[in-house]
């Protein structure tokens, strides 16, 4: 068995390394308010439900706010403590759904809505001056003295009544 003399460095050097990756970095208290206010704004109000946490006055909102500030205070990311209330309180309580799925669809319709009707109101247009195209009568088309007759005798007759 052969001996290391860095051994206990090596050690140590490990130890120094795995302690410092489990630290969070210090934040400033406007940066930590920063986070919590971004992440409120993310999660709906349980109480109110028309409502982001940020903007709720309910006593249940502060509470989740103040868990909010703990656990950035803690170094959790933004995603990490998404995911521990959506664990709690299922998918409801983030305000906007997830882009999988049927949070796809959620996003995607509307887009497809709007598309549908922008065809349907370019066929519509369409078909409408293709109508109005063959209703009116070219410079060409003239009347037969036939019908000229007939209108002028119309005209008379009209007169007379009155």
């Amino acid at each position: 068995m052969i001996r290391l003399p860095y051994k206990p460095f090596v050690v140590l050097t490990l130890l120094l390394v795995l302690w410092s990756r489990g630290q969070a970095p210090a934040l400033s208290e406007e940066e930590v308010e920063a986070r919590v206010q971004t992440i409120s704004a993310e999660l709906r109000c349980p109480t109110c439900q028309a409502l982001s946490v940020k903007d709720s006055e309910a006593l249940f909102s502060a509470q989740m706010r103040d868990k909010v500030r703990s656990m950035v205070r803690e170094g959790q990311s933004q995603e990490e403590i998404l995911a521990y209330f959506e664990s709690r309180y299922g998918e409801f309580i983030l305000r906007s759904p997830k882009k999988q799925g049927v949070g796809l669809l959620v996003w995607w319709l509307p887009v497809g809505g709007l598309a549908l009707g922008g065809l349907l109101l370019f066929f519509r247009l369409a078909k409408n001056q293709k109508r109005s195209g063959e209703a009116a009568p070219s410079g060409e088309e003239t009347l037969t003295p036939e019908q000229i007759k007939r209108i002028e005798r119309d005209l008379k007759r009209y007169e007379e009544g009155l």
